[in-house]
């Protein structure tokens, strides 16, 4: 099935519903691009960039302006911007692994909670 920016957001809406998101808000979109973010709290959210006709997309949890931990697929293929390192490019077979929005969503989540212990 082919992606759409309309499948994208509606997406958003789904996972802006969980109790630990405070604000969906949408950047930009166009036919081809989406710019969100899920807002944990002012200074805590994760930024989605989708363009489908390049195709690309990039998730990051932003912590006070400063990404710490990201997912991006760029050129076919997919790398990790590691929590204990973000400004590195992972690209194991692991990092390589495709993920959803909703993945991405919970494992930032979970870096929030259980690693900073700050949701």
């Amino acid at each position: 099935m082919k992606e759409s920016i309309e499948g994208f957001l509606l997406s958003l809406e789904k996972i802006s519903k969980d109790i630990r998101i405070r604000e969906l808000k949408v950047i930009e979109k166009t036919k081809s691009i989406l710019k969100a973010r899920l807002y944990f709290s002012d200074d805590i959210f994760v930024q989605i960039y989708v363009n489908i006709k390049r195709p690309k997309k990039n998730y990051a949890l932003i912590i006070n302006d400063i990404r710490i931990f990201g997912k991006d697929y760029i050129f076919g293929l997919w790398h990790l911007h590691p929590f204990e390192s973000p400004q590195k490019h992972d690209d194991s077979e692991k990092a390589r692994k495709p993920v959803t929005v909703g993945d991405f969503v919970e494992e930032a989540a979970f870096i929030l909670s259980e690693k900073l212990g700050m949701i």
